[in-house]
This record gives C-alpha cells, structure tokens and sequence, in this order.
C-alpha cells in the first residue's frame, strides 16, 4: 500500500523535525561534553524545524477546528525559522534579527502545538505517539527555564539539559508524524 499524500506531508513534517532533533542533540551533547559551542548546529536547525511545523499544521488543518490560527502560525513558524537560520549565516553571530526570528519561531510553534494537541489525541492522528504535540509544548515552556536553574547551579553547559528535553519532545512528535494514524507508513512505490 502506497501513503498518500497527506501521509508524505506528514510524514516530511517527521523528518524535517527529525534533522532539526539531531541537530540540536549535537549541539547540546557537544557543550556538555566540551563546554565548546559548535557554530551553526543550533541557529540552522530553526530552518528545519519551522518547515516541520508548517507541514505539520497543513495536514492537520483538515482535522482542526481553528483552522485559520493553525495555517497563520505554522506559516509564521516556517518563516521565522528560514529568516532566522538565513540571519545566521549572513551575520555569523546571534545577534540582530536571530534572536527575535527565533523567538517568533519558537512562540508560534509552541500556541500552534497547544491548538491542536487536543484533537491530535482525540482523532489519534499520531498512533501511539499522540500525546506529542501536547508533550512537545509543555517541554518548551518549563525545559529551557528549567534548564537554566540548572545552569545557573552547576555551570552554564547545564542549560543543554533543557534543550536535549525539548529535542526528546521534537522526536516523539515526529514519530507520531512518521506513525500516523492507524498502521506506520508505508514507502513502497
């Protein structure tokens, strides 16, 4: 059995969140590992996961009942994440339009991902994996300020502890997005 369409949408929003969860587990693993700062693992994965969530919000317009917000926010993600990976590259540092493109990107993410969890986990969209999104959401508010306690603690490499959470969320929702509902997809053409 061949995935339809709507399946390869969703199942590109599990990959492209995917490449960004590796990205970033290299990042953080690196610093705590080393305490070194790898260029351009954590500012280029914002690319890939905006993309992950504008593709994840147009397959799951069909299930949600705001669809408009969902549409408006993935959009928002998507080009907050591509503007502020593109900054990056141009400016080399995080200063600029990085930091409020990455915060756009991360916010809309964030009321998207609390929009449709609900109806994630009632239409059991993602399998097994439904309670991702919810999941996912819930880790970016208290990861990142929990990881910084943590840094302010024992030392500013800690703050890598909330970041590998949030990466754990970004790979249990691209499970569900890869899972879908019912039977995993299927890739055979």
């Amino acid at each position: 059995m061949s995935p339809t369409i709507a399946g390869r949408v969703l199942a590109a929003s599990g990959i492209c969140a995917l490449v960004g969860a590796v990205m970033w587990t290299y990042k953080g693993v690196v610093i705590l590992v080393t305490g070194d700062q790898p260029d351009y693992w954590f500012e280029l994965a914002f690319v890939w996961f905006g993309v992950s969530t504008l593709l994840l919000a147009s397959e799951l317009n069909r299930h949600v009942r705001r669809s408009r917000p969902v549409t408006i926010l993935g959009w928002v993600s998507a080009i907050a994440g591509g503007v502020a990976s593109v900054s990056y590259l141009m400016d080399g540092n995080d200063e600029g339009l990085f930091g409020p493109a990455a915060f756009a990107m991360m916010l809309s993410t964030i009321v998207l991902l609390f929009l449709v969890g609900g109806e994630v986990q009632k239409n059991q969209l993602f399998g097994k994996y439904e309670f991702g999104p919810r999941l996912l959401a819930w880790l970016y508010v208290a990861a990142i300020p929990g990881g910084a306690v943590l840094a302010g603690l024992f030392g500013e490499r800690y703050l890598e502890v909330g970041l590998l959470a949030v990466v754990a969320g970004w790979v249990i929702v691209a499970l569900g997005a890869l899972h879908g509902p019912g039977e995993p997809l299927d890739f055979a053409v």
